[in-house]
């Protein structure tokens, strides 16, 4: 009897998990994530912004892919893409290496509005894709930014900084990431000696 309960407490904990499992993973098409937020002073403003599966990116290396929808992530697209993008490649842990960074939309808190979801900033070196470096986080409303005539969208936009732009030249030799609030300012990060640092700019 003792062995027949903890087979059927055994199996209940497995379907929970499996179901949990489900529940977590991201959708494998392409959403809207809808609502109103208050932008440049005005409230109650509605955006709309589109969320992209990972499977639209099938460049990604199988283990980059793997943790990207571990983590749940479905990849913001600015107001201005007109094909997938904020998933890049370059050589951002040191010259020559073949490194991803992608920005990852997940599901937050809930409130009596609806859910709310964040963005990350990861970063997936060569060195080691299965350990994702998260650079920094911020919810997904705000930066939002639009072109004429449509609903207001994402403006955080990232893309691969070469050393040749960076100055003085001679101090960098591999590749950054560009961090931009699209049309307003960005960043550039940096990774040298076991450290990120961030180069300010305007756009």
């Amino acid at each position: 009897m003792l062995i027949r309960t903890t087979m059927i407490a055994l199996c209940c904990a497995l379907a929970s998990t499996a179901a949990n499992a489900q529940a977590a993973a991201p959708p494998r098409t392409e959403q809207v994530e809808t609502g109103f937020a208050t932008i440049a002073g005005h409230p109650n403003t509605r955006y709309s912004i589109r969320l992209l599966p990972v499977s639209s990116f099938p460049q990604l290396p199988l283990p980059v892919t793997q943790q990207l929808e571990r983590l749940g992530c479905m990849i913001p697209q600015t107001y201005e893409a007109r094909a997938p993008e904020n998933v890049i490649s370059g050589s951002f842990e040191k010259k020559g290496s073949s490194d991803w960074a992608a920005l990852c939309s997940v599901k937050g808190h809930t409130s009596p509005r609806g859910a709310f979801r964040s963005t990350t900033l990861y970063v997936f070196f060569q060195s080691d894709y299965t350990h994702p470096i998260a650079l920094r986080s911020q919810p997904d409303t705000l930066w939002l930014g639009k072109e004429w005539g449509a609903d207001y969208g994402s403006a955080w936009g990232i893309a691969a900084y070469p050393a040749r732009l960076m100055r003085p030249r001679d101090q960098y030799d591999h590749d950054g990431i560009e961090d931009a609030f699209v049309e307003q300012s960005r960043v550039v990060h940096y990774f040298r000696d076991g450290h990120w640092t961030k180069m300010e700019g305007s756009q």
